[in-house]
């Protein structure tokens, strides 16, 4: 019996240590394994000078070009999203979604790291800030390209209801919408990559 027990307590001492040393081994795996996808990430973004003046009607490419040190692109820890006046117009995440049928973007381009917004037929009403933001791996890049499209059926500034001091708020409110709909984008690949990189039970 005494002997009976201390096979069992040596059985116990013996799984005990190997749950530990397989803790510290996934710990281990994890660690090396975010570190690595941060140095193979190293985001940069490159867009056109802006403004970027056209004439109504005229299709306009907003070049975002990313680059990062280990190409090709894996699609899966990529996602990107184009903003204009606090609204999302397009976005990728693992899927292609559009919110304007003026507006396109090329798949088979984003797998070379181009993610330019094309406009086709745009109006006064296009002109403004666009915003493109990247997020790869762990790395995330805005830019910001000013459209200006000069039509002829602009409405005067005399006849547009809209003072200097709103035009600030309306701005300002934009890039608070932008911010919080970042954040929430953010948030989601975060969980997601957290789940990705979680030990299967």
């Amino acid at each position: 019996m005494h002997r009976s027990a201390q096979n069992t307590d040596h059985l116990e001492e013996e799984v005990r240590g190997n749950g530990i040393e397989m803790g510290r081994q996934l710990f281990l795996i994890l660690t090396i394994t975010l570190a690595l996808g941060a140095s193979q990430a190293k985001l940069e973004l490159n867009t056109d000078p802006s403004p970027v003046v056209v004439k109504a009607g005229e299709t306009v490419n907003l070049k975002c070009l990313l680059k990062v040190e280990k190409m090709p692109l894996d699609m899966k820890r990529l996602m990107v999203q184009w903003y204009n006046r606090g609204k999302l117009v397009a976005e990728y995440d693992e899927k292609l979604t559009i919110n304007k049928p003026e507006v396109s973007m090329s798949i088979d381009a984003l797998t070379k790291g181009d993610a330019t917004l094309t406009i086709t037929k745009p109006t006064h009403e296009h002109s403004g800030n666009y915003r493109c933001y990247v997020y790869y791996a762990t790395d995330q890049v805005m830019k910001q390209i000013t459209l200006q499209v000069d039509d002829p059926n602009k409405p005067k500034e005399e006849d547009i209801d809209l003072g200097i001091s709103d035009t600030i708020i309306k701005s300002k409110v934009d890039k608070i919408i932008d911010l919080f709909s970042t954040f929430d984008r953010k948030l989601d690949v975060l969980i997601r990559d957290s789940k990705k990189c979680s030990p299967k039970k």
